[in-house]
């Protein structure tokens, strides 16, 4: 499948699926190992100017603007959005929070040097891995000299032999030795069953 036609299909998926989301995923138990994860390896400093690429319903940017930084947030689709408006506002954190737009992970509508963290969460499983380093490309541009990446991947490495068709993995050798060569330097890693956690810094 092209690329086009991924970023068709999950945006169709995601518009479907928006006033369920919450519901039947980040309501249920297995999104608290991954949550836990992502506070264990990144810590947010009030004042931080962060991006959440793919932020869908935002679950992990209104986690960062309640620690009190300053929150930009991009997804491809309009309707999981819309639940994240509705829910900054249930927060009352409209003071954090100063961006929320439609847009693409590769195509980033920020200038250079921005941002402390860029975050992309639950995206790169879905495409493969010519994409995954095009996005990383693109966060790298517009993150400060200094600057943290989290994201994750389907973790190479797992007793599920037979994933989804739709489920990319990486040969993670080969995706650790590319990200280098964008300008990354690995910190830390973390598993969360089927993910594996990457905190980057340039």
């Amino acid at each position: 499948m092209k690329i086009e036609e991924i970023k068709r299909y999950r945006r169709a998926f995601y518009d479907n699926r928006a006033p369920v989301y919450d519901d039947t995923y980040w309501d249920g138990k297995e999104s608290h190992p991954e949550m836990n994860g992502f506070k264990n390896l990144v810590k947010i400093e009030e004042g931080n100017i962060v991006l959440d690429v793919a932020t869908g319903t935002g679950n992990y940017l209104i986690e960062m603007a309640k620690q009190g930084a300053l929150c930009y947030g991009l997804d491809i689709s309009p309707k999981m959005l819309e639940r994240l408006k509705f829910k900054i506002r249930q927060e009352s954190l409209e003071e954090c929070v100063i961006d929320i737009r439609v847009g693409e992970a590769d195509s980033l509508p920020y200038q250079n040097d921005f941002f402390d963290l860029v975050t992309c969460i639950g995206l790169f499983e879905y495409y493969p891995i010519g994409y995954a380093l095009k996005v990383l490309r693109e966060i790298n541009r517009v993150l400060k000299q200094g600057g943290r990446c989290f994201i994750d991947i389907s973790n190479p490495v797992t007793d599920d032999v037979s994933p989804p068709s739709y489920i990319y993995k990486y040969d993670l050798e080969l995706f650790e030795k590319e990200i280098r060569e964008i300008g990354y330097i690995i910190q830390s890693k973390n598993i969360v069953e089927p993910m594996l956690q990457i905190l980057l810094v340039i």
